[in-house]
C-alpha cells in the first residue's frame, strides 16, 4: 500500500512537472503574440491556459496582460486572487499588485508593496526582479524615434537598478537585457551606446531575435543613421516575418526619407498582422497609400476613418485623391469642406484642383467659367509649375471681363518674367475692347499686337487689329490714315495670299472699302481705288456700296492728256 501510494505521488509529481513545462511554454507564446501586436490572440491564450489550469503564473500573466493594454484594475483583480497561489519565496502576483500601484501613482502603496515582495524573496527572485524594473520603464513603447512609456509615473534609474540586481542573478536571461536596453534608452535618450550594448547582449542570448534587432534598429533612427536602422528592422522581420511593430517602424522611416511607395506596402503589411489597428493608424495608411499615388486605396481608407478622424487635412487627402480619379463631383466636396473648416491651411493645390475639377463638372446650371477663374487666380499666386495667370486671362477675356485680363498677363509677366505670345494678344484684345471708354487703350492695344506680330508677322488677326487700333487711337484723322492703312493693306493682301478672304469677310470688307476711301480722298489713286472696289464687288456681289463705289468710279471726269514740254 505504500509502495502504491509513493508510485501516485511521483506519478502526480511529473504529471504537474509536465503541465507547468508545457504552461511555461505556452504562456511564452502568448508573449511573443502581446509583442507582435496580437493582443487578442496573445489574451485569449493566456485566458485558456488558466481556464484549464489556474496557477500564480497564469494569474500573474494574465495580470500583466492586462497591465500592456492599460487595463490596471482588470490588472489588480488578476493580482489579488493569485496572490494565494505564490510561493513562499516567489511572490509574483504580490509583486504585481506593486506594479499597479507604481502605475496609478500610489507610489507610498508601491514602496510598501514592493518592499515586503522582496523581503520574502529575499531580494533573489529574477523574475520578479526583472518584471518590477520593467515596470520602472512604465513600459516602452518604440513609436518613431521616440522611446515613449506607456504610463506617465515611470523611473529610469530605478528600473536600471532592479534589472542590474535580475541580472546578477540570471546573467543568460535574454528578457532581462532587452529591459535593460529600454531602462537604459530612457535614461539617456541622447546616448544611444549604453542600451544598444544591453541589446546586443539580447541578441546573442534571445532564441527570438526579432525585439532586440528592432529595439537597436530605433536606437539607430534616434542617431538618424537612417540606412543602418532600417538595415535592423529587416533584420528584426526575418527573425519573425509576423512581428508587426518592425514593419509600422520601417514604414515611417520610408516616409521619412521620401520612399512613399515602400511606406505605402510595410504599413499595409503592419495592418494586416496587427489586430484591431486604430483609427489613427488606417488613416496613417490612407496617408501613405496618397504619397503612394495609389489614390484608391487612400480614398477607402480615409472614407472608413473620416468620422472618427479630427484632423480637417482629411478633407484634403481625399479631394486630391478623388481628383487623380476623376471623381471631380467628390473632388469639389471635400476640397470645399478643407477649406471652409481650415482655410488657414491651404495651399495653391487645392484651389487649382478646385478650378480643374469645375472645369470636368457636367453640371450646366452653374457659371462655370467664373468660378474656375475664381479658384485659379487664387492657385496662380503660388503656383510655379505653371502659369495660371495667362490661362485665366484667355478665360476673362471670353467672360467680357477686359480690366481682369490686363492684370493677369500682367502678373503672370511680373512672376515668371516674361509672357508668352498667346498673353500678349489675349491683352491686346481686351485693351483694344477697353478703348471703347478709354481711347488711350488703343495705343495699349497695338503695343503688345506689336508684341505679337514680332513672334507672328503674318497672324492676320494681329495685322488686322493693329489696324483697328491705330485707326481708333488717333484723334487726328490724316494721323489716323497714316498708321493704319499700312496694316489694312497687309491685312488685304495677306488674307489673299492665304485664300482666306471668305473665312475674313466682315474685315475685309470693312478694309477695303477704308482703303477705298483713302485712295479717294487722301492718296488720289483712282486705279487702286477701283481695284479695292471690283474686290469688294467679288468678294460680296450684293453689297450695294461696292457697286456704288464703282459707278463713282466709272463716272469720273476724264484724266486730261498733259503733253510734257519739249
Amino acid at each position: 500500500m505504500k509502495k502504491t501510494i509513493n508510485f501516485l505521488l511521483v506519478c502526480l509529481f511529473w504529471s504537474a512537472v509536465g503541465i507547468h513545462s508545457v504552461q511555461a511554454q505556452d504562456i511564452q507564446a502568448a508573449l511573443v503574440r502581446l509583442e507582435r501586436g496580437q493582443v487578442e490572440k496573445a489574451g485569449q491564450l493566456l485566458q485558456e491556459l488558466h481556464q484549464a489550469h489556474p496557477t500564480a503564473q497564469t494569474y500573474f500573466y494574465n495580470g500583466y496582460h492586462a497591465i500592456r493594454t492599460n487595463q490596471l484594475k482588470q490588472a489588480g483583480l488578476f493580482f489579488e486572487k493569485g496572490i494565494a497561489l505564490d510561493e513562499k519565496r516567489h511572490p509574483l502576483n504580490k509583486a504585481g499588485l506593486g506594479i499597479v500601484a507604481l502605475l496609478e501613482g500610489r507610489t507610498a502603496d508601491a514602496e510598501r508593496i514592493l518592499e515586503e515582495v522582496m523581503k520574502e524573496s529575499k531580494g533573489k527572485d529574477s523574475e520578479i526582479l526583472g518584471r518590477i524594473g520593467e515596470a520602472y520603464t512604465g513600459y516602452t513603447q518604440v513609436i518613431n524615434d521616440t522611446d515613449k512609456p506607456l504610463y506617465q509615473h515611470h523611473n529610469a534609474a530605478k528600473a536600471i537598478e532592479y534589472l542590474e540586481q535580475a541580472i546578477k542573478r540570471d546573467k543568460k536571461n535574454g528578457q532581462l537585457w532587452l529591459a535593460l536596453g529600454d531602462a537604459r534608452a530612457l535614461s539617456t535618450p541622447a546616448n544611444g551606446g549604453p542600451a544598444v550594448t544591453a541589446y546586443e547582449y539580447a541578441l546573442e542570448l534571445l532564441p527570438d531575435k526579432s525585439l532586440p534587432n528592432h529595439r537597436i534598429g530605433t536606437i539607430y533612427w534616434a542617431g538618424r543613421s537612417y540606412n543602418l536602422a532600417g538595415d535592423f528592422y529587416k533584420a528584426a522581420i526575418k527573425a519573425d516575418s509576423l512581428y508587426a511593430p518592425s514593419y509600422l517602424q520601417l514604414a515611417e522611416l520610408n516616409f521619412k526619407t521620401n520612399r512613399y511607395k515602400e511606406a505605402a506596402a510595410h504599413m499595409n503589411r503592419y495592418l494586416a498582422l496587427v489586430e484591431k489597428p486604430d483609427a489613427e493608424l488606417r488613416y496613417r495608411s490612407g496617408q501613405f497609400d496618397y504619397l503612394a499615388r495609389e489614390y484608391s486605396r487612400a480614398v477607402q481608407k480615409i472614407e472608413q476613418v473620416k468620422n472618427e478622424i479630427e484632423t480637417p487635412v482629411k478633407y484634403r487627402l481625399l479631394g486630391r485623391s478623388y481628383f487623380s480619379l476623376k471623381d471631380y463631383d467628390k473632388t469639389i466636396e471635400n476640397l470645399k469642406t478643407f477649406l471652409e473648416k481650415s482655410p488657414d491651411k491651404a495651399e495653391g493645390l487645392e484651389y487649382k484642383l478646385l478650378g480643374r475639377a469645375y472645369q470636368n463638372i457636367t453640371d450646366t446650371t452653374i457659371a462655370k467659367d467664373s468660378i474656375v477663374v475664381f479658384y485659379l487666380a487664387k492657385a496662380a499666386t503660388t503656383d510655379t509649375a505653371e502659369n495660371l495667370y495667362s490661362e485665366i486671362a484667355e478665360m476673362s477675356y471670353k467672360l467680357k471681363n477686359y480690366e481682369d485680363v490686363v492684370k493677369y498677363v500682367e502678373a503672370g509677366e511680373k512672376r515668371f518674367n516674361k509672357s508668352s505670345v498667346k498673353d500678349k494678344f489675349w491683352l491686346a484684345m481686351a485693351a483694344y475692347k477697353m478703348g471703347r471708354e478709354d481711347s488711350t487703350m488703343y495705343l495699349k492695344a497695338d503695343s503688345a499686337f506689336a508684341a505679337v506680330q514680332e513672334s507672328s508677322p503674318d497672324h492676320l488677326p494681329t495685322i488686322l487689329y493693329r489696324a483697328k487700333s491705330n485707326y481708333y487711337g488717333y484723334a487726328n484723322q490724316d494721323t489716323a490714315y497714316v498708321k493704319s492703312v499700312p496694316f489694312y493693306e497687309r491685312f488685304v493682301e495677306l488674307a489673299y495670299t492665304k485664300k482666306e478672304e471668305k473665312k475674313f469677310k466682315y474685315d475685309m470688307k470693312i478694309a477695303l472699302k477704308y482703303l477705298y476711301s483713302y485712295y479717294t480722298s487722301v492718296e488720289i489713286d483712282p486705279e487702286k481705288a477701283l481695284d479695292l472696289a471690283e474686290k469688294g464687288k467679288e468678294l460680296d456681289p450684293a453689297d450695294k456700296d461696292f457697286n456704288d463705289m464703282m459707278a463713282q468710279l466709272n463716272n469720273r471726269p476724264p484724266k486730261p492728256n498733259l503733253s510734257k514740254p519739249q
